[in-house]
């Protein structure tokens, strides 16, 4: 097949830091070249990949300061694709950012050849209305979801599949002998995710905490989070602060936690933090939101829990799970092999 993939401008693909979206094309893209499909990627001009790279920008929009509000190098990217669409069989548009919703009046020249995936919540989860109704309009184009709760409040859009995100297991490595001296938190900081309940949590359970994750200097309420909110906590004794870590570090931080905290108040599409931490046996205790319940087997692979007392009391009982389970839970399920083998199904069916 000749598939196209456009993946969103604001990260590199892959990313060497943050950018759950781009980790996922990436995988995506050189797993659908390694099955011997001519795959385009339009992304950066300085992603790295085996397929085919046509950019419309040289490097990561928000590593240049450029705005989210942004919405002319989307445009372009967008458009330089489907422009040339008759050379594909496949469109595999990714949704991530609002601009990205320029796609959507495009596909409607020739719906049958273009797939989108939504990389956030359904925009009803979140009460924006003007988003909920844009899908509306659009709701008979073809769409995957990359778990079930994530189609809450648009339940009537054309999904197509469901296709879980998947990771390369070769950057994460089972930790059977792990220090388990410290929780741990990873993520964007912002208040869905979470940071100030893992540090509440680490404190009432009498246990130190690694806090690692991007700051996001250029979205002002995700920034004041972190400045009044989080800052003020790290001590770096029993709060300890990493930065933002590539996945060698990450796999050294997951791998040699007690457990991973993830406190999640919104409606998380997927959560790559999750299986990234099973991967390498670090158990996860997680609010019931969004995929959580999907991803954790709850009293196999961590505990899925409704408030912050009910994660304390859950610490404790981690000793009880099997960290090698953990690991052969996100080989069966999560690993990107399956994800690209998932996608390349649904690519089949829609050309047939």
């Amino acid at each position: 097949m000749k598939i196209a993939q456009i993946a969103p401008l604001w990260e590199n693909i892959p990313p060497t830091l943050y950018g759950g979206t781009e980790r996922i094309v990436h995988s995506l893209t050189e797993g659908l070249v390694k099955r011997g499909h001519e795959v385009t990627l339009f992304a950066t001009g300085s992603s790295k990949t085996s397929a085919r790279l046509v950019s419309v920008y040289p490097r990561s929009l928000f590593r240049d300061g450029v705005t989210w509000t942004n919405i002319m190098y989307p445009l372009l990217n967008i458009t330089q694709c489907f422009d040339r669409q008759s050379e594909f069989d496949i469109i595999h548009m990714h949704l991530n950012k609002s601009s990205d919703y320029l796609s959507l009046p495009l596909a409607r020249q020739f719906p049958h050849k273009v797939v989108f995936t939504l990389h956030f919540p359904y925009p009803a989860s979140q009460a924006r209305h003007d988003r909920h109704l844009v899908l509306q309009k659009y709701k008979d184009l073809q769409y995957i979801s990359i778990s079930n709760s994530q189609r809450k409040g648009g339940e009537n859009l054309n999904w197509v599949a469901t296709v879980y995100n998947g990771i390369d297991m070769s950057h994460f490595h089972l930790n059977s002998n792990a220090s388990k001296d410290y929780l741990l938190w990873v993520g964007k900081f912002n208040p869905d995710k979470g940071t100030k309940e893992a540090i509440e949590a680490a404190r009432l359970a009498k246990r130190k905490i690694m806090i690692a994750g991007a700051v996001d200097n250029l979205e002002g309420a995700d920034f004041e989070y972190w400045d009044k909110h989080v800052k003020p906590l790290i001590d770096n004794k029993q709060v300890i602060f990493a930065g933002e870590v590539d996945d060698l570090k990450k796999d050294d931080l997951y791998g040699n936690a007690y457990c991973f905290l993830n406190p999640i108040t919104w409606n998380e599409p997927f959560g790559l933090v999750m299986t990234e931490a099973m991967a390498t046996g670090c158990p996860v205790i997680s609010f019931a939101q969004g995929a959580a319940p999907e991803l954790i087997i709850d009293g196999k692979t961590g505990f899925v829990v409704s408030s912050v007392d009910e994660m304390v009391a859950k610490i404790r009982d981690v000793d009880h799970i099997d960290r090698a389970f953990c690991r052969r839970h996100v080989e069966q399920h999560f690993t990107d092999g399956i994800m690209v083998e998932n996608y390349e199904k649904v690519y089949k069916d829609l050309i047939s």
